[in-house]
């Protein structure tokens, strides 16, 4: 089976919602094959479109929504008989399909456009098509991988993986995940890995695991990934037995880019998008929000090879002997540490520290900030004052 061929009125549409999209902190730009809108068309029907182009970046009430999408009805000569009943409706019915952001605040729903990643793609988890994989891994390799890469911010950032790592210097409380974990409220959930899950579906299984459990979430996000039916509740215990797991299968951490992350992505390189991505970089490390680096003291190093195999990153070659870090494409994430007999390899801080957000607003308004400018913000702001989308 193959893609939908998209019509020429459609194309308007749907080359409208992909601008829309592209004009939020994660970026969604043009592809050279058109992958973007063959995205589209799979996930959004025509109506799904009409009414995300009325959501903003800040969630809104269902009643603002609504209104802007009556006015737009009006304008294209459909005319505003679309009751708030009806507009709901739909926006509760895209929200269950992981096509907006549906957030509960108080006694109010909001509602907002998403990313794509990580957003509306990942929403895609048990429902997801060889047809749409494919449209996905098109345009990672055509336009999004270097898109998303470009930024200063990344949605992403690199913990070490395990506790008994002997840190030279500690930088910072937000870089050990499995203290934050202790000590946050929950509730925790796990859900299934949608790369992996995708490349199951192009008979590409993971090289790295049998497991597919290994996308975590904590608090509010867990709460509406349960609600929503693509994840289960986990114990604390549990949570931090999926970390030990992902050391022993030489799995990267990679938390939400913030001091209080919502989720924690447990990655391999041969199915992550990100590290796989990145990974044809010759400098990766620049564009991993992480605060160490291997480094290896080389009279204790047997030369086993045992760290290389673990590296998502080919950091480390032995050119004479001793392992040798290439420290412009280290991301790191510990696991040659964890895994060397001799203990000859350890993580040393990085001199400058990269301090994340301390939430996900303020990481994704940093994010805004980066591609357009103080002034694009204020400019987004400005128009949700005044009643228009952003």
């Amino acid at each position: 089976m193959t893609a939908p061929t998209l019509s020429a009125a459609d194309d308007d549409l749907y080359r409208e919602l992909q601008r829309h999209f592209d004009r939020m902190p994660v970026p969604f730009p043009t592809s050279r094959s058109g992958a973007e809108l063959r995205i589209l068309r799979q996930l959004y029907t025509p109506d799904d479109a009409r009414v995300a182009l009325c959501l903003s970046t800040i969630p809104e009430t269902a009643a603002v929504v609504c209104r802007r999408y009556r006015r737009a009805r009006a304008a294209s000569g459909a005319g505003p008989d679309y009751d708030r009943r009806s507009c709901t409706a739909a926006l509760d019915s895209m929200a269950a399909r992981g096509l907006l952001q549906r957030i509960e605040v108080g006694r109010r729903v909001l509602y907002g456009k998403t990313v794509f990643v990580v957003g509306f793609y990942e929403a895609q988890v048990n429902r997801l098509t060889p047809e749409l994989q494919r449209d996905v891994e098109t345009y990672a390799a055509e336009a999004f991988g270097a898109a998303l890469h470009a930024g200063r911010t990344p949605q992403l950032r690199t913990v070490p993986i395990n506790e008994s790592i002997p840190f030279e210097r500690f930088v910072g409380r937000y870089d050990d995940i499995r203290a934050f974990v202790r000590n946050a409220e929950g509730p925790f959930a796990v859900m299934n890995c949608i790369c992996q899950q995708g490349k199951d579906l192009l008979n590409e299984p993971c090289r790295q695991t049998d497991h597919r459990e290994h996308c975590l979430t904590i608090g509010s996000a867990a709460r509406a990934l349960v609600a929503r039916g693509d994840a289960r509740f986990i114990s604390r215990d549990e949570m931090l037995a999926f970390l030990d797991r992902a050391d022993r299968e030489g799995l990267v951490v990679q938390p939400q880019n913030t001091q209080a992350p919502l989720f924690i992505c447990c990655c391999c390189g041969c199915c992550c998008g990100v590290l796989s991505t990145a990974r044809t970089l010759p400098r990766p490390a620049e564009f991993f929000a992480t605060n160490y680096v291997a480094a290896v003291e080389a009279e204790a190093c047997h030369a086993c090879g045992a760290c290389a195999d673990r590296c998502q990153m080919d950091a480390i070659t032995f050119p004479d002997g001793p392992a040798r870090i290439a420290a412009e494409r280290c991301i790191g994430c510990g696991l040659c540490v964890t895994t060397c007999p001799t203990q000859a390899v350890v993580l040393q801080a990085k001199l400058t520290t990269r301090v994340p957000p301390q939430d996900t607003g303020r990481l994704y308004t940093k994010m805004y900030v980066d591609r357009f400018g103080v002034t694009g913000l204020a400019a987004a702001i400005g128009k949700r004052i005044v009643g228009l989308r952003s």
